[in-house]
């Protein structure tokens, strides 16, 4: 199920899927579209790569062992850019949206193949249904 945004602001957001992974679609406001991407990489981080941190630089760092140095660089890319949009006070915009989105989806894309190498399932998430069971 996705969340839903009014078709004004709808130009760049997360979207949630049913089977729980997020796709960038669109939203104007860049501070929600940092701050978005930025909880879904830093959940799957903490979820599946059981990443210790308080952000996104020191999660990436907790499970850099796992973690391919293009994969590593292009988190911290977006890291970088959520944290100056957030703290810095003349900082306002993604310099290079189209960039940020890009990294977004192939830092997204290159963490699934992560998880399914090394990844477990999050606490209290079902079981995959193809899993034989003994009754």
């Amino acid at each position: 199920m996705g969340q839903c945004l009014s078709a004004v602001n709808t130009v760049q957001t997360l979207v949630t899927t049913q089977d729980g992974t997020q796709d960038i679609v669109h939203t104007r406001n860049d501070y929600e579209l940092v701050i978005r991407a930025s909880k879904d990489l830093e959940y799957v981080l903490e979820a599946y790569l059981g990443a210790q941190g308080k952000g996104l630089h020191e999660k990436c760092t907790s499970v850099q062992s796992v973690i391919p140095q293009d994969l590593q660089r292009k988190i911290r890319y977006l890291a970088t850019i959520r944290n100056k949009l957030v703290h810095e006070r003349d900082f306002h915009s993604i310099p290079d949206r189209a960039r940020f989105v890009e990294n977004f989806q192939v830092a997204e894309s290159q963490l699934k193949d992560v998880v399914t190498r090394y990844g477990r399932r999050p606490a209290g998430a079902a079981p995959p249904e193809d899993v034989c069971r003994m009754m």
